[in-house]
């Protein structure tokens, strides 16, 4: 993994991410603690950009590439539109990560130290943790919503199973 600071002077980089729901909700004085924490993180086909049972509070923000993420060695779902966060988890439960992601071709994520709500104060604080939040929401109502239909599909595939005629 090569890494470097964001650089806030990069108009480009940071209009493209305002436009994304994690941050266009946020003031200049939030976004611009984000992204002092924030890292772009550039990975190799391949490379691991979080291993399952580690403990961090790293958040990703796919700004290009795909990612793979697997559970216990099998493979779960694939990470490849802009915005798409990833890791958010580490920030809102103290556990260690529940997942593997890795590099399927070369990645460019924008990582965020977890901790910098933490370092904001009064109004701001509340409000970055309440977009964060609100952010995270949606990620995990959407991943919940996803999860359901396979738990319905692989039930389907059971009970048609159980109802064939043994050979």
């Amino acid at each position: 993994m090569k890494e470097r600071g964001f650089d806030p002077n990069d108009i480009d980089t940071l209009t493209r991410l305002r436009k994304l729901p994690v941050f266009n909700g946020m003031n200049e004085t939030q976004l611009a603690e984000v992204l002092k924490l924030a890292r772009l993180r550039q990975y190799e086909e391949g490379e691991t950009v979080m291993r399952q049972g580690e403990m961090d509070q790293m958040v990703h923000v796919l700004i290009r590439g795909e990612c793979q993420v697997s559970v216990n060695d099998v493979d779960v779902a694939t990470i490849s539109r802009l915005g798409e966060i990833f890791g958010e988890m580490g920030m809102v439960d103290p556990m260690p990560r529940s997942a593997t992601v890795r590099a399927l071709r070369p990645t460019l994520c924008l990582g965020v130290d977890g901790s910098f709500a933490g370092r904001l104060s009064g109004l701001d604080q509340i409000n970055a943790r309440g977009l964060l939040y609100k952010a995270f929401s949606e990620i995990l109502a959407e991943r919940l919503r996803r999860t359901n239909a396979r738990i319905t599909e692989l039930e389907k595939r059971l009970e048609d199973l159980a109802m064939m005629p043994p050979e």
